[in-house]
């Protein structure tokens, strides 16, 4: 079956409907969403994710991983996980289904192609996927979401993870990274906005297996790839934006996160 719900809609109704399918049916939808944010929940079917526009956070175990449209994200049945977005609007194909001894139960993000993404829009296109109704098209998306783990190749940057730090000293510290990132930051002023000093808070970064500078600029970019997708500001007006003292330090950061230039990510969006 296929529906399209708003963002209330879906946290409510979508693990009820889930519970609720036989084995045999093949539950697919397309959202449109603005900007929301969905408490971690986990439920009995793997779930497919096809960001078609727009950036999506996802939190599974404790790490944080950011994926772009384009990208395809594998969640297995059972794995706790929490969805958000920041960009004021994005667009996800989602399929959830019951499948044994498969090899992809694991969670992973991959890359996609055209064949891949039309063989989703394809699937996604009908009205309702079930073996005893529709008996060949069950049998081609069952096959296809089987061989989804050899057809695409893990995503490397955009997913990159962050682990969530056990330190619940350092939790705070990095949500005032992330809501601060439009500041000229340094590992001084934020130790000297929370009373540590600055060898204190760099043992804490360090402990947590994070750097604070790979994780301000990383955050940046992550940000700038949200603008970026909502289109509302050009490449130099978004490097101010993320706090860059210059287009050229932008790129050059990009670049190193990304493995490729602003101009160059976005003719490939």
């Amino acid at each position: 079956m296929q529906f399209t719900p708003t963002p209330s809609e879906v946290e409510r109704s979508v693990p009820r409907i889930i519970e609720q399918l036989p084995p045999d049916e093949i539950l697919v939808r397309i959202t449109g969403l603005e900007e929301f944010n969905f408490r971690s929940h986990a439920h009995s079917r793997h779930q497919l994710v096809y960001i078609l526009s727009g950036t999506l956070h996802i939190e599974v175990e404790g790490i944080s991983h950011f994926v772009t449209d384009r990208h395809l994200v594998w969640i297995p049945r059972g794995v706790a996980h929490r969805l958000s977005s920041n960009n004021r609007r994005i667009s996800l194909l989602t399929s959830y289904f019951c499948m044994d001894g498969i090899e992809g139960d694991a969670f992973a993000v991959y890359r996609t192609d055209e064949l891949v993404a039309g063989n989703l829009r394809y699937i996604s296109s009908c009205s309702a996927i079930s073996r005893g109704r529709n008996p060949e098209l069950h049998a081609f998306a069952v096959s296809f979401f089987r061989l989804l783990p050899q057809l695409c190749p893990k995503a490397s940057f955009p997913t990159q993870p962050f682990i969530v730090p056990r330190d619940s000293r350092l939790r705070p510290v990095l949500e005032y990274v992330r809501a601060n990132l439009g500041r000229d930051l340094s590992i001084g002023q934020v130790a000297a906005h929370f009373g540590f000093s600055v060898r204190n808070l760099t043992r804490m970064f360090t402990d947590s297996g994070i750097r604070f500078v790979h994780y301000l600029n990383y955050h940046r970019v992550v940000r700038a790839i949200e603008l970026l997708a909502d289109g509302a500001m050009n490449i130099e007006q978004t490097a101010y934006e993320v706090g860059f003292n210059s287009p050229g330090s932008f790129s050059r950061v990009f670049k190193q996160v990304t493995g490729e230039s602003p101009s160059a990510y976005l003719r490939h969006g």
